[in-house]
């Protein structure tokens, strides 16, 4: 990954963070990483647990951030979330998967909840 684009990333989990956190989610993890892969954020919305995936872009080219997630991701996040579920022994929790998408070419955010089926 280029230093551009680890830029980019970082600029569009901060925004990200001051989004969720202006909507009243409650910032647990950042970057959380297992054997299996890593989730950007993990937090609280009300009493359920989220994972949230951040996709930041900064052009118009290739469809929307959130059209970055596709099924693959989708499948590797939900992966991700059951296996921190299952180390921190929470199988009794509500929880969802949630994707920010960062859209610098019209400074957009949008918070798309429930936008993975785990």
């Amino acid at each position: 990954m280029t230093f551009q684009r680890k830029n980019l990333g970082k600029f569009g989990e901060d925004e990200a963070v001051q989004e969720l956190q202006s909507f009243g989610y409650k910032v647990l993890e950042r970057n959380y990483r297992n054997q299996i892969g890593e989730i950007d954020i993990i937090g609280k919305d009300g009493s359920t647990l989220c994972f949230i995936e951040v996709k930041t872009k900064s052009g118009i080219g290739f469809g929307s951030p959130e059209e970055m997630v596709n099924k693959r991701k989708q499948q590797k996040i939900i992966r991700i979330a059951q296996l921190y579920l299952l180390e921190n022994k929470l199988k009794d929790i509500d929880w969802r998967i949630d994707v920010v998408a960062v859209d610098n070419s019209n400074d957009e955010i949008r918070i798309i909840k429930n936008a993975v089926e785990g």
